[in-house]
């Protein structure tokens, strides 16, 4: 009867001892382990780099307008939170013959001392070898200042994890009807395995 009940207590104090070797373990281990951590970065070094030379060509009336107000408010200063949508051919010549992309994005007028408008847009392409893919840029363009200068902040397709810059030079004065920016579109990316689903 002794000898079982040293062994019940024996084993009441393994078990006690287990436990708290247990807790204290978990508590280390929530110490050790924060809920946000900066762990080093292994990418792909198949970084590649790309370069477009495009005309962007936009309309402002009639039946081929690329640009429309979806947005005009009544404000002190003119034009003042007006917002445009557009979708402007990117060509690679002057005499339209090659068309390579679209640039797809709203244009808002957010300062009230000059015309300032931020720009938020999508470069879709058109060429038969990168059909779907895009480029996300966005910055700020004054309306008579040039030269303009736009980043490149993300892409899909062909163009993953992109990053660049977009230089632009206005080619025409902006008048009734029309205007044409000369862009040279320069940047990186990162080949990426697709999921197969």
């Amino acid at each position: 009867m002794a000898a079982l009940t040293l062994f019940i207590l024996s084993l009441l104090v393994s078990t006690i001892i287990a436990i708290e070797d247990f807790q204290s373990t978990q508590c280390t281990d929530k110490e050790e382990r924060p809920a946000f951590q900066a762990l080093p970065l292994q990418l792909n070094a198949d970084r590649k780099q790309f370069y477009f030379h495009v005309y962007f060509h936009e309309i402002f009336t009639g039946p081929n307008s690329t640009t429309t107000t979806a947005v005009s408010p009544n404000s002190d200063f003119p034009n003042f939170g007006e917002i445009g949508i557009m979708d402007v051919p990117l060509w690679g010549h002057l005499n339209q013959t090659n068309l390579i992309a679209r640039f797809q994005g709203a244009a808002i007028q957010s300062d009230q001392k000059t015309f300032g408008w931020h720009l938020s847009f999508n470069i879709e392409f058109e060429l038969p070898a990168l059909k779907g893919s895009t480029l996300m840029g966005m910055g700020r363009a004054l309306q008579l200042t040039t030269p303009r200068e736009f980043a490149i902040v993300g892409g899909t397709g062909v163009f993953s994890l992109a990053t660049g810059q977009m230089y632009g030079r206005r080619l025409s004065f902006p008048d009734e009807n029309e205007l044409w920016i000369e862009f040279k579109i320069v940047g990186y990316y990162t080949p990426m395995k697709k999921p197969d689903w």
